[in-house]
């Protein structure tokens, strides 16, 4: 099972990848992030890449982005993660990318959702999502949660992430 992490830093620089026969290939992007924690963390940003609500990602923005902990990643520094997906980070907004079990509760232990009629559940391709997220990676976008163990939210948004 994939474990996905987190990354939350200010943007520095966003430029094209270079392909290894030293021609620019122009599809995916090298986002150069600060961190708080971890300084300068380079991120791939792919054409599969998930990003909420195709927010346009610019130098000066702070971000949150999440990878495959169980992925490959080259022993370079910076370090370089390629990113499932990332959301922009605004006042008030929380998010969250993992495993949710049958419980609803995140493959820490750490985050329970209490959908509510209003929360918008889809797909990464913005169709509706009809079924039980349960059983799903979810991206997870919340404004408040309990200070319970686990923490209990209602969530604004779901995304359903279909992986193996």
């Amino acid at each position: 099972m994939a474990s996905f992490f987190p990354i939350t830093g200010t943007i520095s620089q966003i430029e094209p990848m270079q392909s290894s026969t030293d021609n620019w290939c122009g599809c995916s992007l090298m986002v150069s992030v600060t961190t708080p924690y971890q300084g300068m963390v380079n991120l791939v940003i792919t054409p599969y890449t998930y990003i909420y609500n195709q927010e346009q990602l610019q130098a000066g923005d702070s971000i949150t982005a999440f990878y495959d902990a169980s992925a490959p990643a080259p022993l370079i520094f910076p370090p370089q993660y390629r990113v499932t997906a990332v959301v922009k980070d605004s006042d008030g907004r929380m998010c969250d990318f993992s495993y949710y079990d049958e419980n609803l509760v995140n493959a820490s232990g750490t985050l329970q959702l209490a959908p509510a009629a209003s929360t918008v559940v889809s797909y990464p391709n913005g169709q509706t999502f009809f079924g039980n997220p349960a059983g799903h990676y979810l991206l997870v976008i919340y404004s408040s949660s309990s200070k319970s163990i686990p923490a209990l939210a209602e969530p604004d948004s779901v995304v359903v992430f279909c992986l193996a």
